[in-house]
């Protein structure tokens, strides 16, 4: 009984890890808001970020953004950013200017930017394609997860198998002993010399 409940086990595991891989899970941006910026490298299109008095950097993709973003808008630091970033995925980034300024990490994409100027000007919104598109958050598949379930799935299959397996030839070697030896009892002995 307890071998075909561990390939049940594994079957089920296996249906479950790739529902859940396949199966698009939502998740919310991740804010941050008004920050002002330490470090903003720009170059062919592509702008990375650092927050004053943090370590985590970001990645702009300046032209997916509508209106389309640069390193203009930020007036050389004088104005306060707030935006959305995905968590799902990382870039990493290796960038550094003629000023000694050098980031190096792992990089979270950008979305959304609002800019908050100093002296009470309207604030500029820049929203990415994909932001608008999905702008209460993205889905994402976790598949990791899921292949995880599924292998786990496919060692409790093997587990019951092999238990069946090595069940089955215990039997057959008991039925072999048991039937050698009625075949010794059952047979009359020969007494020499009759």
């Amino acid at each position: 009984m307890q071998r075909w409940g561990l390939i049940l086990l594994g079957i089920l595991l296996i249906i479950v890890g790739l529902m859940y891989g396949a199966i698009p899970q939502k998740t919310s941006y991740q804010s941050i808001t008004k920050a002002f910026i330490t470090h903003y490298l720009s170059g062919r299109g592509i702008g990375y970020m650092q927050l004053d008095k943090s370590p985590t950097l970001y990645i702009v993709n300046e032209g997916e953004f509508l209106p389309a973003f640069s390193a203009d808008y930020l007036n050389h630091g004088n104005v306060l950013i707030s935006f959305l970033y995905r968590t799902d995925e990382t870039t990493s980034i290796d960038a550094s200017s003629d000023n000694n300024v050098h980031l190096v990490g792992s990089a979270y994409t950008v979305e959304r930017i609002t800019l908050y100027h100093q002296f009470g000007q309207q604030p500029v919104v820049f929203s990415t394609h994909e932001y608008f598109q999905n702008p209460n958050g993205y889905y994402q598949h976790n598949w990791m997860v899921g292949i995880a379930l599924s292998i786990l799935g496919i060692i409790f299959i093997g587990l019951g198998l092999f238990i069946t397996v090595r069940l089955g030839k215990k039997k057959k070697q008991l039925d072999f002993a048991n039937t050698t030896e009625t075949a010794l009892e059952e047979a009359e002995p020969v007494q020499p010399g009759m």
